[in-house]
Parts: C-alpha cells; sequence; structure tokens
C-alpha cells in the first residue's frame, strides 16, 4: 500500500479499511512530488506522449517512482505476483478473499480490480470467474493505478524499461494509444471491487484529503456522470456510435465497469 509519509489520515483511512475487510498489508513510503530532488526530477524528464505535451507534474512523477518502487519490492521479495493498493481507495466487499486464495491465472501480465467509471472495451467472453467476478481482456484505454496486481516477470521489464519515463503511470500502462498497452496481457476484474476515492454522498469535512473522486462518475445515467456531462449530448453519442461500432467489428463489450 503506497502511502506519503505526509498523510497519516490517508494511512488511518486504509488501515481502517483492511481491519474492516480482514487483510493486512505493507505500507511502501511514496515518492514525494515535494521533494526538491524529485522536483528537478521531474523537470528533466522529457515531453510526454500522451496528453496535451504538458510536462509531468511532480506528484505525477512521484506516483510513478512509487510503483517502481513496488515493483523492485515484488521483485526483491521473491513472490510470483503481488498486489498494490493506493491510499485513497474504497473497497467493495469480499476484497480480503483476492489478497487470501491464490486465485491469479496462467497468462496473465496485470490484472486491474478497479474502475474508473468509464466506458471500455472488454473482451467478449470472460477469461475465468474469479470468485464471483469476471476477468475480461482489457482492449482500450482504461486509466488508474489504484490498485491492480503484477507478475514479477512483467515487474522486471517494467523496471528495465522505465528507467526514463515522460507519462503518468496510469497513461504509461493503461492507455491504448501508447506502445506498452499492446504488448501485454491486461486484464481487468469485473464488477471492479476497488474504485478511488469517496462514494457518492460520503465526502465529508474529515474526509477533505479525497481529490478524486470516481464514484461520482457512477450517478448519472447508465454510468455516465460528470465525465459525460462535460462532454455534451452530441459528442457523447457520435463517440458511443463510433465506439459500439467498433464492438461489433472486434467482438468486445463496450461498457462501464461497475464498481461492487
Amino acid at each position: 500500500m503506497i502511502n506519503l509519509d505526509r498523510r497519516p489520515d490517508r494511512l488511518a483511512h486504509m488501515t481502517a479499511l483492511a481491519g474492516r475487510h480482514g487483510f493486512a498489508f505493507v505500507r511502501l513510503a511514496a515518492v514525494d512530488g515535494q521533494d526538491p530532488e524529485v522536483a528537478a526530477a521531474a523537470a528533466a524528464m522529457p515531453a510526454p506522449a500522451a496528453g496535451d505535451g504538458a510536462r509531468m507534474s511532480t506528484g505525477a512523477y512521484g506516483c510513478f517512482a512509487s510503483h517502481r518502487r513496488f515493483w523492485q519490492l515484488l521483485l526483491d521479495s521473491g513472490a510470483p505476483q503481488a498486489m498494490v493498493m493506493e491510499d485513497d481507495l474504497d473497497l467493495a466487499e469480499g476484497i480480503g478473499r483476492y489478497l487470501a486464495e491464490d486465485w491469479v491465472p496462467p497468462g496473465a501480465d496485470i490484472i486491474r480490480l478497479e474502475t474508473f467509471g468509464t466506458r471500455i472495451h472488454l473482451g467478449e467472453r470472460p477469461v475465468l470467474p474469479a470468485l464471483g467476478r469476471s476477468l475480461r481482456r482489457l482492449r482500450s484505454t482504461h486509466l488508474g493505478t489504484g490498485c491492480y496486481v503484477i507478475t514479477a516477470p512483467m515487474a522486471a521489464r517494467l523496471l528495465a524499461e522505465t528507467r526514463q519515463f515522460s507519462d503518468p503511470i496510469d497513461q504509461y500502462l493503461f492507455n491504448s494509444e501508447l506502445p506498452f498497452f499492446s504488448t501485454a496481457r491486461i486484464w481487468q476484474m469485473t464488477p471492479a471491487p476497488v474504485v478511488q476515492g469517496k462514494r457518492p454522498g460520503a465526502v465529508s469535512a474529515a474526509d477533505s484529503w479525497v481529490e478524486t473522486s470516481i464514484p461520482d462518475r457512477f450517478a448519472g445515467p447508465g454510468g455516465a456522470g460528470t465525465a459525460a456531462a462535460a462532454e455534451g449530448a452530441t459528442g457523447r453519442l457520435i463517440r458511443r456510435g463510433r465506439e459500439e461500432l467498433r464492438a461489433r467489428l472486434q467482438g468486445s463489450r463496450y461498457v462501464v465497469v461497475p464498481f461492487g
């Protein structure tokens, strides 16, 4: 569980969740973007391949470097795979089983356990029924690195390939337009037992550490939420039609992965 030293509130939040769901975690100190040396390293990064060409923020650099620490921790442990969590999550009931049982199928490089609340393409048939949920091959961009499982060989590969990086970690791993995506076997769990941020209506003054509340995206009709509203009705219809056609042609499902 990746956690900044200066965020004991998030550590307390995740500790309480772990206790409620019956699992333990190893805390991994995050790389802090407010560290002057980290800020200097971020400023030296090349322009990103994704987005508007803006330089990587110090926070995004710290997040990527923190996940690289996790990959190294996995290799040092000798384990065949490991799960990582960030520290601003909400967890569905039953997630403890995914830390207690050996369920990871052969042939997977990365398995996402979170949903970002946007429509994505998934393989038409479940790869494997996993403890009451399905695993489907991810076939389009699905951002977020709140929780995923990664194998040791893939962690070793990523450490070698990301000695320099210029895109945020979720873009690098899960943007289908960037090179890595097509070379890895990435699966998505559905329903997803993890979501970033608080559930709708749960944010209070005491919970103000939540910068992003992905669950708000499930509040709109059909899971559209605020992201679809910002896009506009016409643009949404055009994109939806285009993606539905793509789904038919490639034999995928174009859906919002539910949280639960």
